[in-house]
C-alpha cells in the first residue's frame, strides 16, 4: 500500500519494493528515485496504533534506526540515498515531524518526507488514492467520491484517445466495471457445458451444485450453495422426438441455500418463521442454523441439450427476497463444485456469470475430479437423490489449489452475452 501511495506522489519515479517476500533489505522497504536522486523508503506500522506518547516514542526510534541502517556502508558498495521517505500509521505532531526531518538532514540526507497517519488518510481520501484505498482497505466510494473519480478518469480517457483505441476501450471497460461492481447482485449463475447430450450421458438423471464462500461476510451472508437436479423422467429422448419435440414431460428443479450468521441483517428476516424454514435434508441439526433455503425453482428438462444452467438470486421487486452481496465482494471468493460422476466426466467448460459479467471461465484442463461424498451435498426436500443413487464427485482445480477463486481486482471480467 505504501509503495503505491508513493508512486502517485509528484517527483517520485521507478518505485519498487526491495524484498517484498521478506529478508534483510538494509532498511530499504522501498527503493525509488526522487527527481534524479536515489531514495530509500521505510515503513513503521504499529498494531492498534494511537497518538499516545508510547507509540510516538516507538516510531521516533524506528525512524532513526531505519535511517541509520539505510546510510550504512553496504557490502555490495551500492550508493547511499540522497532522499529518505518514512511511512507510519501513528499520528505525529508537526514538531515531531520537523525534528525527525532535521535529524535526517543532519545525517547528510538532502530530502526527507514523512507520511504519518493523517497524511496517509488525506492521500487515500483523494482522487489519487481511491483505487489504493479500495484495493487494500476494501473501502468503497460514496456518491461525491464517485463523481470526483469519474471526472478525473474522464480527463484521462480524453488523453488516452491519442494513444490508441485499444487503451481507451480497456480503460472505459475498467471504469464501468468498477462502478457496477458496487451494486448488489441480482443474478448469479453456473453454466456447465457438456461434450454430449444429457440423455446420452446419464439418461437425464443428474445432480450438480456450486458452493460459493465469500472472503468476508456481507451483512451476515457467508456464502451460497445452489444447483439443481432431475425431478422426474417421464419420457425417453426417442419418445419426445417422436412427439415432434413438443412440451416435454420431463422435469428438473433448482435450489439455493444461504449460509447465514445468526443475529445479522440477512439472518434476522428469517428468525420469526424459523420452524417453517427448509434446510438441506441430509445435514445434522448443528448445521440447521447455518444453511437456510432461500431459493427454488421447477421447470422442464430438455434432455437433448448439451448444457446445464443453475441460477441463484433474483431481481428485487419492492424488496429483495434473497440474501445477496455486492459484485465487488465476490473478489477472492472460493468455489467448488459437487456433481454426479456421470456428468462430471463429460464437462467441457464451467462458467460463473454474475452482474452481467463472466466472473470465472474454466476449461476441461482446469478441472480435477476427486471422490466426493453425499454428506457434502445440500439436498433439497424435493430431490430424490440418495447416498447410493450416484457416485459423487468433487470438482477441484487441476493446479495445487484446493478451490477455485474469482479475481476482480487483478483483471476486468468480460461482458457476458446470453
Amino acid at each position: 500500500m505504501c509503495l503505491e501511495i508513493l508512486s502517485v506522489q509528484e517527483g517520485y519515479s521507478d518505485v519498487e519494493p526491495r524484498l517484498p517476500k521478506g529478508g534483510p533489505d538494509g532498511a530499504r522497504d522501498i527503493q525509488a528515485k526522487f527527481k534524479d536522486d536515489l531514495c530509500f523508503g521505510a515503513v513503521g506500522f504499529v498494531n492498534d496504533a494511537s497518538d499516545l506518547e508510547e507509540h510516538r516514542k516507538q516510531i521516533r526510534k524506528k525512524f532513526k534506526d531505519d535511517l541509520s541502517n539505510a546510510l550504512k556502508e553496504k557490502k555490495d558498495i551500492s550508493p547511499n540515498p540522497r532522499a529518505f521517505v518514512f511511512f507510519t500509521n501513528v499520528g505525529l505532531t508537526p514538531t515531531i515531524i520537523k525534528k525527525l526531518k532535521e535529524h535526517a538532514y543532519g545525517k547528510g540526507i538532502d530530502y526527507c518526507d514523512i507520511f504519518d497517519r493523517e497524511r496517509l488518510r488525506i492521500v487515500l481520501d483523494s482522487n489519487r488514492g481511491y483505487a489504493i484505498r479500495f484495493r487494500y482497505l476494501d473501502i468503497g466510494l460514496n456518491d461525491a467520491e464517485q463523481k470526483d473519480f469519474f471526472a478525473t478518469w474522464g480527463d484521462k480517457i480524453n488523453s488516452a484517445i491519442g494513444s490508441g483505441l485499444r487503451d481507451l476501450d480497456k480503460t472505459t471497460k475498467r471504469i464501468q466495471f468498477l462502478m457496477e461492481a458496487q451494486f448488489p447482485l441480482d443474478h448469479l449463475a453456473t453454466i456447465v457445458r457438456l461434450d454430449s447430450t444429457i440423455w446420452d450421458i446419464c439418461k437425464g438423471e443428474f445432480f450438480f451444485q456450486t458452493i460459493l464462500s465469500l472472503r468476508v461476510h456481507s451483512d451476515g451472508l457467508l456464502g451460497i450453495t445452489f444447483g439443481g437436479g432431475t425431478k422426474e423422467i417421464r419420457e425417453t429422448l426417442a419418445e419426445w422426438e417422436a412427439r415432434g419435440k413438443k412440451h416435454t414431460k420431463n422435469g428438473q428443479y433448482g435450489f439455493g441455500f444461504s449460509s447465514l450468521i445468526p443475529d445479522t441483517p440477512h439472518h434476522a428476516r428469517y428468525v420469526g418463521d424459523f420452524d417453517k424454514l427448509e434446510h438441506p435434508k441430509n445435514i445434522g441439526d448443528e448445521e440447521r442454523l447455518e444453511y437456510i433455503r432461500t431459493s427454488g425453482s421447477t421447470g422442464i428438462l430438455e434432455v437433448d441439450q448439451k448444457a446445464l444452467y443453475f441460477k441463484a438470486l433474483s431481481e428485487p421487486f419492492i424488496e429483495r427476497f434473497q440474501p445477496t452481496c455486492k459484485l465487488q465482494e465476490l473478489d477472492g471468493c472460493m468455489l467448488l463444485f459437487e456433481s454426479s460422476r456421470e456428468v462430471a466426466e463429460h464437462i467441457e467448460e464451467i462458467a460463473i456469470v454474475g452482474g452481467g459479467y463472466e466472473l470465472l471461465a474454466l476449461k476441461k484442463d482446469d478441472l480435477r475430479l476427486q471422490s466426493g461424498s453425499y454428506d457434502r451435498l445440500k439436498v433439497p426436500k424435493e430431490a430424490k437423490h440418495e447416498a447410493d443413487s450416484h457416485d459423487w464427485v468433487t470438482v477441484r482445480p487441476s493446479s495445487l489449489s484446493s478451490c477455485f477463486s474469482v479475481d476482480l481486482m487483478g483483471r476486468t471480467p468480460r461482458r457476458y452475452d446470453w
